[in-house]
């Protein structure tokens, strides 16, 4: 019995296994009775739901299946169906994703593996000018919705965090960010074919590797925008603590020599860290659109999970742009120093504003 009606004649699958989804898709697991002998004893379906864009393809089937297709440290897409959106691809197995080892108690582990993910995200990212034309065509959506919220998002982050609290340096801020969104733009041989959410619970660390999952935001940017993942760390997730000294400064320098391979000569050139640190930048002032909320709240992240507080989160990511881009987007980094003294001020009741540190280093 074939129980994914789009597969061909002759595939039989048992019952599925439900691994959780999210409210964008369904994700389930099969064991392989008959199929290809490359398929091997079980294969992953992911089947997503119509968004409320009204498009005939959800936005994230489409970018994934260009993910699967074509990064190399992504599972393998073995089949794929635009009509029902839905994608098989190879089944990683149970094993451990970087957010278990850094939740854990194994400093040495955390701190290897943490290094192994960077440099398997450098090394998974595809030059964009390499695409084949059909890929290019296929994510000709997706970039136009990516550049447009390159522009948008940092300037709604940066009207929401002047509108809280109140801070005098927006406007010189965001003709700063405009400019530094326009640089990475214009600077076209460093675009790339990307995860984009290479967060550490969607890492798994595989006896063969590092493998990423959930490519529902692939796409073509900036690679500093990927590498910011490394130096930040981890611009749009969850799992953040604070790091032990000198892991991020690591972690972008193995990112780096794994980009190396398709951008050669990245590690010699001096814009590329400062591009980097612009890079941190947009996400910070980015995070104050899904971060704010959550911390004038003092919620936690993920608290199922043992996420940390938004609030100790927020300083931490306005404490780095202070410390790291003063030279280069001063106004930005001025305006990140307001927010640190209204915090300061504001909250001092409530959840303590120092990120703890990850459990796996003594948090």
């Amino acid at each position: 019995m074939n129980s994914l009606g789009w597969l061909p004649p002759g595939v039989e699958l048992a019952d599925p296994v439900d691994l959780g989804g999210s409210r964008r898709s369904t994700v389930l697991r099969y064991a392989v009775r008959s199929g290809p002998a490359e398929w091997g004893a079980s294969v992953v379906a992911k089947t997503f739901t119509h968004d409320a864009t009204g498009g005939a393809v959800p936005r994230g089937f489409q970018r994934e299946r260009v993910g699967l297709a074509h990064l190399p440290s992504a599972p393998t897409l073995l089949a794929s169906d635009e009509a029902t959106a839905s994608l098989l691809m190879e089944d990683l197995g149970s094993h451990p994703t970087l957010a278990d080892i850094l939740l854990g108690l194994d400093a040495d582990t955390a701190y290897q593996q943490t290094l192994a993910w960077a440099g398997a995200l450098g090394r998974t990212l595809r030059a964009a000018s390499s695409l084949p034309a059909p890929v290019r065509e296929a994510l000709g959506p997706a970039v136009a919705e990516d550049r447009e919220a390159l522009r948008r998002n940092p300037q709604t982050g940066l009207t929401r965090l002047r509108e809280v609290a109140g801070l005098r340096h927006g406007a010189a801020a965001a003709a700063e960010i405009a400019d530094l969104v326009d640089w990475l733009a214009a600077d076209s041989a460093r675009h790339v074919l990307a995860p984009g959410d290479a967060c550490p619970d969607n890492a798994v660390l595989t006896p063969g590797g590092v493998r990423f999952l959930d490519l529902e935001g692939t796409g073509i940017r900036h690679a500093a925008l990927e590498a910011a993942y490394a130096a930040e760390p981890f611009s749009t997730c969850w799992c953040v603590f604070a790091p032990p000294s000198g892991l991020t400064s690591s972690m972008l320098s193995a990112f780096t020599t794994g980009a190396e391979t398709v951008l050669p000569g990245l590690a010699q050139d001096p814009d590329w860290p400062r591009q980097v640190r612009g890079a941190v930048a947009l996400w910070v002032v980015t995070g104050a659109m899904w971060l704010l909320d959550g911390a004038l709240a003092d919620r936690r992240m993920n608290p199922d999970h043992a996420g940390p507080p938004f609030r100790a989160l927020l300083v931490s990511r306005w404490r780095w742009v202070v410390r790291e881009c003063a030279d280069e987007l001063p106004d930005t980094a001025a305006l990140c120093d307001e927010a640190v003294t209204w915090a300061l001020r504001t909250w001092r009741q409530g959840s303590r504003l120092d990120l703890p540190a990850y459990p796996a280093f003594g948090g």
